[in-house]
């Protein structure tokens, strides 16, 4: 017996014909050919019998659609929920399928701890896993503690940094403007968070340090590269892609230069801290990020804390920016609400002062509304509660269906914001929607922008909604009402409010969308 014969000894006579002449090579060529065969035709199998949305017909292969959804989520997840509002439905993304879940199941889901339902694993997943430049956030959530239980309770302190910064960044990234002056918005909103946010993040002066802003946007945006590069390829050819990938090498780039800068800021405080008596430790989430560290583990690293500063950065300058920015169009879009905002920040700053503070900010409950009403029509996201199911045993709904182990299941809450019989005139734009609504006394302290319910989940909702949402709306309202207070603003001649745009579930504005400013009076 040859070779060949003597390794596949136990073939079946009837297919011995067939195999004995068989290289390795050819098996694997087989195997890949299978399971390309497959990855083309089936879509992927989790456990989970749901309807499957997005097919043209019964012959499309399952590759078609998940390449149609990078263009056509709307139109899919839409369609879906049309169908299957009171139930779930699977959409296929190219790096995995998702579970899309009715709202009737958020009230029972909301609370789950994150050893039965994951939020931190669904985002790094969907940042592209191992590969996205996020997941040392699975490793320790201490930026998540350090925004709610120190960020968050002192805003009314971090105001005066923050509107100082504002102050620094309109001189530096805004030009003159005395007549109509054509500007690229959506930039010059990121900046100008970006500097106000950093205040807050790592404080003075390394907050004016452009290499260190340069670092935070650097790596914001080649993360975002390659998280929309991964989404358009199956998981497994991302080694490849992360190897040959300018984008992945760029980000790393920024995380060595942003660990360059920070970390001997790091290591001067704790110094001082040990040393000097008189030592006042800053008020910003960096000093809370130490505080809370463990000492010997690596969340105290002092690289490891510059590099989750990166990562704070992104999920909390380029959506803010984007948001803002978002508002703006909107308002030039409709422009009898400039008045009507600017009306109520003239009378806040005759009560309050041009100084205002976070009091002044809560009282500006029309622009608050406004917020609000252009996030239901620009979300960032088509789908929000993103989780994946971490209990071994799975999670059984109130309904008797099963939500198995690594599961990944999400809400469609910009279909369920559109949707007329939970939104009345949901299609209508009524800046002043939750104004109304809030002038019910037993609605006074409820439907505020930065809050969540389970027909309003943009920042996600429950236990672990976004933890930064508090300040994010202090901080557009800063710079809005000071925009109102000396700026006017609108579209070039013959131009309209820009069309948003999808990749994916991701919804956003063209960013060289331009807008004519200038200066008032």
């Amino acid at each position: 017996m040859d070779h060949n014969q003597t390794v596949f000894k136990g073939t079946p006579q009837v297919f011995s014909w067939n195999w004995t002449y068989l290289t390795w090579g050819q098996l694997i060529a087989i195997i890949l050919t299978t399971t390309f065969v497959f990855r083309v035709y089936m879509p992927s199998w989790d456990g989970v019998t749901a309807p499957l949305v997005g097919y043209g017909s019964w012959a499309e292969p399952a590759l078609s659609v998940r390449m149609r959804f990078a263009k056509g989520a709307l139109q899919m997840i839409n369609n879906g929920y049309e169908k299957y509002k009171n139930s779930m439905y699977k959409v296929l993304r190219n790096d995995r399928d998702i579970l899309v879940l009715s709202n009737k199941y958020a009230e029972e889901l909301r609370n789950l701890p994150s050893e039965r339902l994951n939020s931190i694993k669904a985002l790094v997943r969907n940042f592209g896993g191992r590969y996205g430049g996020i997941e040392l956030l699975v490793e320790s959530d201490i930026g998540t503690r350090a925004i709610q239980t120190k960020v968050t309770p002192n805003l009314a302190k971090l105001t005066d940094d923050m509107r100082d910064e504002l102050e620094y960044a309109l001189t530096h990234d805004l030009p003159v403007m005395e007549d109509w002056t054509s500007i690229p918005l959506l930039p010059v909103m990121v900046k100008i968070i970006a500097r106000m946010s950093n205040r807050a993040f790592v404080g003075f002066p390394v907050c004016r340090n452009e290499k260190w802003l340069d670092a935070a946007a650097g790596f914001s945006h080649h993360v975002t590269m390659v998280q929309m590069t991964l989404r358009a390829f199956p998981p497994f050819f991302r080694p490849f892609l992360d190897f040959f990938l300018p984008s992945s090498w760029k980000y790393r780039a920024c995380i060595r230069q942003g660990k360059k800068i920070l970390a001997p800021e790091i290591r001067q405080r704790r110094f001082r801290e040990t040393t000097d008596p008189n030592y006042e430790k800053p008020q910003d989430l960096l000093q809370a990020m130490m505080d809370l560290s463990t000492p010997g583990q690596k969340d105290s690293d002092p690289e490891d804390l510059a590099y989750r500063q990166l990562v704070m950065s992104l999920a909390a300058v380029h959506t803010t920016g984007s948001a803002l920015a978002q508002v703006i169009f909107d308002l030039a879009a409709r422009p009898e609400y400039f008045d009507i905002l600017r009306e109520e920040v003239n009378q806040i700053v005759a009560e309050d002062g041009e100084g205002w503070g976070k009091q002044s900010l809560n009282k500006m409950r029309k622009m608050d509304s406004f917020f609000r009403e252009s996030q239901r029509f620009n979300p960032p996201s088509l789908l929000s509660f993103h989780r994946i199911v971490d209990d071994p045993e799975g999670i059984k709904l109130h309904d008797g269906i099963h939500l198995p182990h690594r599961a990944h299941i999400c809400l469609p809450s910009y279909a369920i914001s559109k949707d007329p019989n939970v939104i009345e005139n949901a299609d209508e734009f009524d800046g002043l929607r939750y104004y109304h609504l809030r002038k019910n006394p037993k609605e006074t302290m409820k439907h505020q922008h930065a809050m969540t319910d389970k027909n309003h989940m943009h920042f996600g909702y429950g236990k672990y909604s976004c933890p930064g949402r508090f300040f994010a709306s202090n901080e557009m309202k800063m710079i809005l009402a000071t925009i109102l207070l000396r700026y006017e603003a609108r579209y070039p001649e013959g131009a309209s409010r820009p069309a948003n745009m999808n990749i994916d579930e991701f919804m956003f504005v063209f960013p060289e969308t331009p807008l004519l400013m200038k200066r008032m009076g």
